[in-house]
């Protein structure tokens, strides 16, 4: 049963809770018993305009409930727009939409016509939101159960921004005014699309349709919105920001949601020189610029408003190679043999991030198993704590960290999951600091207070990786070579699996006995490439043996490991001090 239907049965505030994984009782008294002013803690932030945008974070308990609450509601979307058999026209506050999706309609198109909904959150105030599940058709549900999501969603007057639940409500309600301007767009031959709040219609016709804009009669650089599509978008329950109302025609810089779609979606120029701009500061200084903040005296210049954080740098690099990503037509083999510059750019500053500016020793093993072994191993073995990790009070935190294959960073680092990729990490070292074998200028700010550990299988596998540091940095490393650690340069480390009778590799430290769990019937195998039919790979093993099981395992097969990683650290902090 679909997560509609299952919403659709319930006929009281008791189903709603089961449906959320909330037992009745809890979530009464979150939404009734909560005092109002401790659901809600606000700060504001700064629009690009410099006025205040007030964001609501909810309790811990109630944004909880809001995202099983989001989650389902989700689904419905999901549901509702496949039984349409259409593809949505909005991408804002969706799992898969994104701002380039978006700004694609609207590539080479003679006018590009932008408006902006004005309060957009406020817009949907209680009432709104209990009206639409009381009476929309694809819900229609029991009053006690639209009035219990809307009291949950909504901060008591509107929903808020900053519920987990907002964005989907506002996308749910906002398919009123999709279909309206839709079918609006095409009666007059345009393109209509939307994120959120913004609003784009395009058209290659040689005349503007005056139903949607004309050029104002006392400036024939502004347009003003044709009565007709403000009466359609007021009908459905919303205001337009007019000033921030903007029509680009062909031959100048046309802009949709920040991006420009002239030829292709692409970023400003500005913004990426911008961003080039702030990375060269921070590889030679250790922190840059992210606006300019005005001087209390009138005859000043502004300043740099300086941070050392690069969590803001990084996500304008990775807005920038998403956004030129997606028009990217090369196969990945390609992009990784001729990078673009943005590609480039955005590895370095994962190499400064993950190697020289790392905030605790880091840990790059062959692929995304490695950490799950390890991680229970620390924790289970107490004589490495807390050198390697310690209990507290809000659990077990860890002295070292794991690079995340999860996340963008691997694709762009060339990390694919293998031993032999991880030759990519000794030669990053020799592109960003040894100035004679780069283009760019090296790494003045290097402060390397921690090291970087490659944990390698003794196996053949050792062998891409043994062969680029030996011809690089002349230290040598075999299957055969007993060293507990490896120093390669500066930070960088080689750590291999003990040697068991010769080559290793991680799962030779666990006791025999899980080696040979089977899972309905089929025996792990640490092979890359397994007979899926008799066998589970290592990904199988570490989720389905490895995690339930760690308080049973006996991991004193990996204190030999651990020892060598202590010794790395130890070096590191002899060689620093």
């Amino acid at each position: 049963m679909s997560y509609l239907e299952k919403l659709k049965e319930c006929e009281d505030r008791k189903d709603l809770a089961r449906l959320l994984g909330f037992r009745p009782a809890a979530l009464t008294s979150i939404v009734y018993k909560t005092p109002p002013e401790q659901k809600y803690s606000s700060f504001t932030i700064k629009k690009k305009d410099g006025s205040d945008r007030v964001i609501k974070a909810p309790s811990p308990h109630l944004k909880k409930l809001q995202t099983h609450l989001a989650h389902v509601l989700y689904a419905c979307l999901e549901e509702i727009e496949r039984a349409r058999k259409a593809s949505p026209v909005s991408y804002g506050f969706r799992r898969h939409g994104t701002i380039s999706a978006n700004a694609k309609n609207h590539k080479r198109r003679r006018y590009v016509l932008n408006l902006d909904l004005e309060d957009f959150f406020p817009t949907f105030n209680f009432g709104r939101v209990r009206g639409f599940f009381l009476n929309d058709k694809s819900f229609s549900l029991p009053e006690q159960v639209a009035t219990t999501i809307a009291q949950i969603a909504c901060d008591g007057t509107a929903l808020p921004q900053g519920s987990p639940c907002s964005p989907v409500i506002s996308e749910l309600i906002g398919q009123i005014l999709d279909l309206r301007l839709l079918r609006f767009a095409m009666k007059y031959g345009l393109r209509y699309s939307r994120y959120a709040d913004d609003i784009t219609f395009s058209t290659n016709q040689k005349v503007f349709p005056k139903a949607v804009a004309l050029q104002s009669p006392s400036d024939l650089s502004e347009w003003v919105l044709g009565a007709e599509l403000v009466k359609k978008i007021e009908g459905a329950g919303f205001q337009i920001n007019d000033s921030k109302t903007r029509m680009h025609c062909r031959g100048s810089r046309q802009m949709v949601t920040g991006l420009v779609v002239n030829e292709k979606v692409n970023i400003k120029s500005e913004y990426y020189r911008n961003a080039r701009a702030m990375c060269d500061s921070l590889f030679q200084q250790g922190q840059y610029f992210t606006r300019c903040l005005p001087s209390d005296k009138s005859d000043e210049e502004p300043q740099p408003d300086l941070t050392t954080s690069l969590n803001p740098l990084e996500g304008i690099l990775s807005h920038i190679y998403s956004v030129t990503q997606s028009e990217e037509r090369r196969e990945f083999k390609a992009q990784r043999e001729k990078p673009r510059a943005i590609r480039k750019l955005y590895r370095r500053f994962l190499f400064y991030k993950y190697c020289v500016a790392l905030e605790a020793p880091l840990i790059i093993t062959e692929g995304k198993t490695d950490p799950v072994y390890l991680r229970e191993a620390i924790r289970r073995r107490t004589n490495f704590q807390p050198q390697l990790g310690k209990q507290t009070k809000q659990g077990f935190e860890y002295a070292i960290r794991f690079f995340n294959y999860g996340g963008q960073a691997h694709e762009i680092t060339d990390l694919g999951g293998g031993s032999g990729d991880l030759k990519s990490i000794p030669l990053d070292y020799l592109r960003n600091i040894d100035a004679s074998k780069q283009k760019w200028k090296p790494f003045k700010h290097m402060p390397m207070k921690h090291p970087v550990i490659l944990l390698l299988d003794n196996d053949d596998g050792l062998g891409p990786v043994a062969s680029t540091i030996k011809k690089n940095f002349g230290v040598s490393m075999t299957v055969t070579t007993l060293a507990d650690f490896y120093h390669v340069t500066k930070n960088l480390y080689v750590v291999k699996t003990p040697e068991i009778n010769g080559e290793s590799c991680i799962e030779d430290l666990f006791p025999q006995k899980w080696l040979a769990t089977k899972l309905k019937g089929k025996k792990f195998s640490a092979k890359s490439t397994i007979d899926p039919a008799t066998e589970f790979g290592k990904e199988v093993f570490a989720k389905s043996v490895v995690k339930p099981n760690a308080a049973k395992i006996d991991f004193s097969g990996f204190d030999p490991l651990l020892d060598r990683v202590f010794a790395v650290l130890t070096h590191h902090a002899n060689k620093k001090a």
